[in-house]
This record gives structure tokens, sequence and C-alpha cells, in this order.
């Protein structure tokens, strides 16, 4: 119990924004991986035929499916505009600015997630 303490205690002494930066970087290529897999499987449904292929379709075209769809976008975003990030800080000499660039990818990430709301969820919209 006091080695497991140890360890959440250096856990929490380095756990910070840069650190989070780089764990949600894994996260989000290990989730657009297995997306990948899925998609494949998915699309190749239609070499069982036409039938199979629109009932694997059709088990996307749910809100749960709307909302996996949403986060599969917020999962994209923030890997492309962190790897970004990463990409200008080392081929652009601007290491010492990754906390500022972070940032910027963090609002941009945040600003169009926010946009996307009512593109897959045309419903909020008022009317």
């Amino acid at each position: 119990m006091a080695r497991l303490l140890t360890y959440a205690g250096m856990l929490r002494a380095t756990f910070t924004l840069n650190f989070l930066a780089f764990l949600l970087m894994r996260l989000t290529g290990i989730a657009l991986a297995l997306y990948l897999f899925l998609h494949i499987w998915s699309i190749g449904q239609v070499q069982r035929g036409v039938h199979e292929f629109n009932s694997a379709m059709a088990a996307y075209n749910r809100p749960m499916g709307w909302v996996l769809e949403y986060l599969l976008l917020l999962a994209v975003l923030y890997h492309m505009f962190n790897g970004l990030r990463l990409l200008a800080a080392d081929f652009l000499k601007l290491s010492e600015r990754h906390s500022e660039m972070l940032w910027l990818a963090g609002m941009f990430v945040v600003g169009l997630g926010a946009y996307s709301v009512f593109v897959f969820f045309p419903t909020l919209l008022p009317h």
C-alpha cells in the first residue's frame, strides 16, 4: 500500500499539461487505429451483399452512432492540431513555445468542436 501511495504521489508531481498532451496524443492515436479496423470491417460488408452492408450502415445511423462519430471528430481534430504543434516545434525550432502552441491547438479543437456540435446534431438548432 505504501508503494502505491508513493507511485500516486510521483504521478501527481509529474502530471503537467504537457504530460496530458502526450497522453492524449497516444490515446487518440490508439482510438484512430481501432476506428480504422472498424471502418474497414464496415465497408467490407459490401462483399456480403447490399442487404448486409445496409444493415451495417443502419447500425451507425442512431443517436449513439452520432455521438461516437462526433467523438471521432474530436479525436481527429486533437490528434491533427497537436501533431502540427509538434511538427512546428521540431522543424521550426519553436520548442521553447510548446505551452503557447498547446493552448493555441486546444483553442482550435474547442472552437471547431463547438461549431461541429450543430453540424452533427442539427436538432439542437432552434427553429
